[in-house]
């Protein structure tokens, strides 16, 4: 089966989900077509702890396809509780390996 190779970057709360002994952005390997859920799984993180995510200055959703290279960022809910998601509009993909949605 084909794999993609992504970078994940945890801020705040959820740096307690950074590999033991890992250091910056944390090389995830996943299935082809794997989408930012299949990423947070894989971190251990729960959904409802990845508040907002972000691939090259574009929101993405947890649903969001993945693909090689990415570099995401994941961010915990900020404090009031989870706002509405507006979604990226565009051309549905974008620059380094990102997916919109």
């Amino acid at each position: 089966m084909a794999e993609i190779t992504v970078k994940v970057r945890l801020f705040a709360s959820l740096r307690r989900f950074q590999p033991k002994g890992a250091d910056g952005p944390i090389p995830l390997r996943l299935p082809a077509g794997s989408a930012v859920r299949d990423a947070v799984r894989a971190l251990g993180i729960p959904e409802e702890n990845a508040g907002i995510v972000v691939c090259n200055d574009v929101h993405l959703e947890l649903g969001s396809p993945l693909q090689d290279g990415a570099e995401v960022s994941i961010f915990p809910p900020l404090a009031g509780g989870a706002a509405q998601r507006t979604r990226s509009r565009g051309s549905g993909r974008s620059p380094g390996g990102c997916a919109s949605t």
